[in-house]
């Protein structure tokens, strides 16, 4: 029951994310154009749908893999294409994008425990 529980708020926060995304597209697509993405506009739309998608996922027992699937190659493209703190000259910069990218691969891992271990 409480992996169950557990499972859930991480959904929550996978969903939230994901419409965040939508909500607040103008700036994202702002700052996924300051990091030359292809196509920012489809970037930030693309990554929202991965989100909100992924994060259902995790609430169907029967999609949890499709959803971790999608969530790890939305958390491993953004880590390495968003948050390139390596690229940064600013210490504030780089230490914001460290940070993200630690996240991001944090997260990345807890993901692919939940659904193969």
């Amino acid at each position: 029951m409480f992996k169950i529980i557990l499972l859930a708020l991480l959904a929550v926060f996978f969903i939230l994310n994901g419409f965040n995304h939508f909500y607040n597209k103008k700036l994202l697509e702002e700052y996924a154009h300051k990091r030359h993405l292809f196509s920012p506009k489809l970037s930030v739309f693309a990554a929202g749908g991965l989100l909100v998608a992924g994060g259902v996922c995790l609430l169907i027992p029967d999609l949890l893999i499709a959803g971790v699937i999608s969530l790890s190659v939305f958390l491993f493209v953004a880590a390495f294409t968003i948050h390139t703190f390596w690229v940064e000259t600013g210490k504030q910069e780089k230490l914001i994008e460290a940070m993200n990218f630690a996240k991001n691969m944090a997260i990345l891992t807890e993901l692919l425990y939940i659904g193969f271990a």
